[in-house]
């Protein structure tokens, strides 16, 4: 069987992917520093609004208002990012699972036929014919089988032979 190996196309989606997911978190990213920055700001004018009179405070409190509207429509859009990467990663990842279901019924398949024919090759072997040669083969040249035995003894006695540490 030949070695399995990662086909270009599956290594392009994990390219494709991992910048996908590169630019959604970058995007987070500043989506939650405007998310911060608001909020820090809604607290400044909390804060400057509560030592002040209260038509002051009734600005501070307009001004919060807005600045959490922003944070929330901050976080609004990196829901939106992570939405989309989930349905770019869904699509990747779907694409590659028919891919290898494929690849895992073709392979199923060749498995099956090279099952078939060393099942075939198996019945057509016929084990008195292979021992009526073989001890023909003795009967025709003993020296040579001696030989043999002797080189096979001597091949086993080496492999099985204890040796030192």
């Amino acid at each position: 069987m030949t070695a399995t190996r990662k086909s270009p196309s599956v290594e392009e989606k994990i390219d494709q992917l991992e910048e996908v997911v590169q630019d959604v978190l970058g995007s987070a990213k500043e989506g939650i520093a405007r998310a911060e920055e608001s909020m820090d700001r809604a607290k400044e004018a909390l804060g400057e609004g509560y030592g002040t009179v209260r038509t002051r405070s009734a600005e501070a409190y307009a001004k919060a208002k807005e600045y959490l509207t922003d944070a929330r429509a901050a976080l609004e859009s990196v829901r939106e990012y992570m939405g989309q990467l989930y349905g770019r990663s869904r699509e990747v990842v779907e694409e590659m699972y028919a891919k290898a279901k494929v690849q895992l019924e073709k392979l199923s398949e060749e498995i099956k036929k090279g099952y078939a024919r060393l099942k075939a090759k198996v019945a057509e072997i016929d084990p008195k014919a292979i021992r009526d040669d073989v001890i023909d083969y003795i009967q025709r040249n003993p020296g040579k089988t001696i030989l043999i035995a002797l080189a096979v003894g001597f091949a086993v006695g080496f492999l099985v032979r204890p040796r030192e540490a």
